[in-house]
Order: C-alpha cells, then structure tokens, then sequence
C-alpha cells in the first residue's frame, strides 16, 4: 500500500506507525524508542532537507496485511466424544458435554466475527 510522506507522519503521530516502510528505493524500520524510521543509522529525517518537499512523495508500507481467519468448524459433543475415545462415567460424560456445548457457542461468537469483518470486506 502506499501512501504519502505527510500521511505517513500523521500514521507516526497517532501511534499507527508501520514497522517496516520503502522510500526511494531503501528500506526503513520503525524505532518506538526514537519514534521514527531507521536505515543502518540512518534517519528518514535525512530526506527533508535534502528533499525540500517530500511531505507528497509516495512511502510504501510492506507490512503483511492482517487476514481474516477461516471459519472454526463446529463439532458436535457427541462425535467429539468419540474422537477422544476414553471410556467415562456418565458425570464425566456430563462435564465433558457441557465443556463442549460451551466451546461450541464460543465458536459461533468468533464465526459471527469473522463474518462480520468479511462483509466489511476488513
């Protein structure tokens, strides 16, 4: 993606800073420590004065984007049992159901989420 120097210092400012940016060619890290991007000592500050009026020349942000998961497949308790293939009494059995039954409706809440976030195409 790219985006504009300004853009880029309003991103640093807000706290949103991309860890890793290209500029002209050259890879630069982000610093917390100092606030800004970095090149084997080098600041990004260095293009201002040489490069005046940087603030519309374009930075890409090589940051992997962040992907939606896939949806968790639901189980049932009875053929999770079965996989588990251990012989319990029926308390356990009834404590292992009712562990399920709760994972289960966990599941359906992060599924509702991931639908979500697809629609709004996150």
């Amino acid at each position: 993606m790219k985006i504009t120097m300004y853009e880029l210092l309003g991103l640093v400012k807000d706290g949103k800073a991309p860890k890793i940016i290209k500029y002209k060619g050259t890879l630069y890290e982000y610093d917390s420590g100092n606030k800004f991007y970095f090149n084997d000592g080098w600041s990004l500050y260095r293009e201002f004065p040489e490069n005046g009026n940087c603030l519309n020349d374009e930075v890409e942000i090589l940051e992997e984007e962040k992907k939606i998961p896939e949806k968790i497949e639901i189980l049932s308790a009875s053929d999770i049992l079965d996989i588990l293939g251990i012989k319990q009494t029926k308390y356990q059995q009834k404590a292992m159901q009712n562990l399920i039954i709760y994972l289960q409706k966990q599941s359906k809440k992060i599924n509702e989420i991931i639908d979500y976030l697809k629609s709004k195409g996150e």
